[in-house]
């Protein structure tokens, strides 16, 4: 698995070689060879991957299947998708019709009210895809994230250098995003741990709500699974 380098959105390598060399050289030590490296073996591939793909991916064609099931055998449930992406949409676009979700994918205006999740439900349109960029509306589903949502600040590697001020999106975008993880490299599960009490959760939460006057729509973290993140939101929800 290598990181296409030399393609047209390949620049998430750069990123990567900005890391501290001690960083970088323990990840190229890892995977046994330099990162963003070139190779004739191989077909390219979409890949869902951080910083580079050869520290851990996962084909994004099987991720995609697997949330085509979870929609056919949940209708009531509504999935929605944040892409940092490094691909060209046209990519994603087939990627997303070979896995049967084109009939899913719900068309959002900026200006019009956001539909309610039953009215979602009910239109049977029940998958939202936000990207970071390059939503140039030759895609009507393909939304740009950061003109409906707004989030809060990056860069807190402990729970007390969070903040709930904006930091991107506008005021007037109509979702509330919590960025709540620690922000190391590689992401770490022991210093992920305190971000993801029930306990600081619902703090977090309740605060950020109170402070940015608007609710909480998406908790972003890492470790998912690891911690107590989906017992807080159902709390969350019941209190709705």
């Amino acid at each position: 698995m290598l990181t296409d380098c030399d393609s047209e959105q390949g620049e998430r390598i750069n990123g990567a070689k900005a890391l501290p060399p001690a960083v970088l050289k323990a990840a190229e030590r890892l995977v046994g060879h330099r990162l963003g490296g070139t190779t004739d073996e191989g077909e390219p591939d979409v890949w869902l991957c951080h910083t580079v793909c050869e520290l851990g991916a996962t084909r994004m064609s099987e991720t995609l299947a697997q949330m085509r099931a979870f929609l056919e055998a949940n209708p009531g449930e509504v999935v929605i998708l944040f892409i940092e992406p490094y691909v060209k949409p046209a990519d994603l676009a087939k990627l997303f019709k070979e896995a049967g979700l084109d009939r899913y994918l719900a068309e959002l205006s900026r200006d019009e009210p956001l539909p309610t999740l039953g009215e979602l439900v009910d239109s049977g349109k029940r998958m939202i895809v936000f990207t970071e960029k390059d939503a140039d509306g030759t895609y009507p589903w393909y939304l740009d994230g950061f003109s409906f949502v707004q989030d809060t600040p990056l860069g807190a590697t402990t729970i007390k250098e969070l903040s709930c001020k904006r930091e991107r999106g506008d005021a007037d975008s109509p979702l509330l995003m919590l960025n709540n993880w620690a922000d190391v490299f590689p992401p770490q599960l022991r210093a992920n741990r305190p971000f993801q009490t029930k306990k600081f959760l619902l703090q977090r939460a309740h605060e950020c709500e109170r402070k940015r006057g608007m609710p909480v729509n998406m908790i972003a973290v890492d470790f998912y699974d690891q911690g107590a993140v989906v017992e807080a939101v159902k709390q969350l929800n019941d209190e709705r």
